[in-house]
């Protein structure tokens, strides 16, 4: 019975394994934005920037909000390159196994801001595709507390939205360009002879092998 109990732990803790994500961290990720995450802003500026490993797709989407929700950005381009005043590591698939590689550049995406109607949260959000195909998202939130500003005569708030591509979960890789506007790539489809089974298929597969170890140990165990 205890021979049985290990067998089951053992073969659960593979099914774990296989289910856990990659350890890869997204290339393209964000390095740092100006505002920070959580900072408080006491000026108004014309931009904000945020920072990536590579330069974000042509399609990348961008939105700044004020506290009630209201968009206040308009279109995003591609700022010069820059050391990073912190190197970023990310991990790098070769041969088969997973390595680290450390960026010392930085790639800016400048998102211009029409007005700061409110003082409060403000949100960034950024959705973008990498080289590699991997989607890279998140959002940065900031304390205004700055003077207020009025909106530029015929002002009406963007209401684009992401394009469809880019919240699928991978898209073809490419060699992105500095500015918005262009499609993002469409998804890559998989190579002939493909081993990378749905995470599905291989915790049914492995329960099955639990269950089948479990039910023979039982069997010779009873003799």
């Amino acid at each position: 019975m205890r021979m049985s109990r290990k067998i089951a732990a053992v073969l659960a803790a593979v099914a774990v394994a296989v289910l856990l994500p990659s350890p890869a961290q997204a290339h393209g990720q964000l390095a740092f934005s100006d505002p920070a995450d959580r900072s408080t802003l006491t000026e108004p500026r014309d931009s904000v920037r945020l920072v990536f490993t590579e330069k974000a797709n042509p399609g990348a989407y961008f939105t700044v909000k004020a506290p009630d929700g209201t968009r206040v950005d308009h279109g995003w381009s591609g700022g010069e390159p820059k050391p990073l005043p912190t190197p970023v590591q990310e991990l790098t698939l070769r041969d088969g196994n997973w390595e680290p590689q450390v960026y010392n550049t930085g790639f800016p995406a400048v998102i211009p801001v029409s007005h700061w109607p409110q003082t409060g949260v403000y949100t960034i959000t950024y959705l973008s595709v990498a080289s590699d195909g991997d989607k890279v998202s998140g959002e940065i939130r900031f304390d205004y507390q700055g003077k207020l500003t009025a909106a530029p005569a015929g002002w009406q708030p963007p209401t684009n939205q992401p394009d469809p591509l880019l919240l699928g979960q991978t898209a073809q890789p490419q060699q992105p360009a500095a500015t918005g506007g262009a499609p993002v790539a469409a998804p890559a489809p998989a190579e002939p002879g493909s081993t990378t089974w749905p995470y599905w298929a291989l915790a049914g597969l492995v329960a099955a092998l639990a269950v089948g170890g479990v039910l023979v140990h039982r069997r010779r165990t009873a003799r």
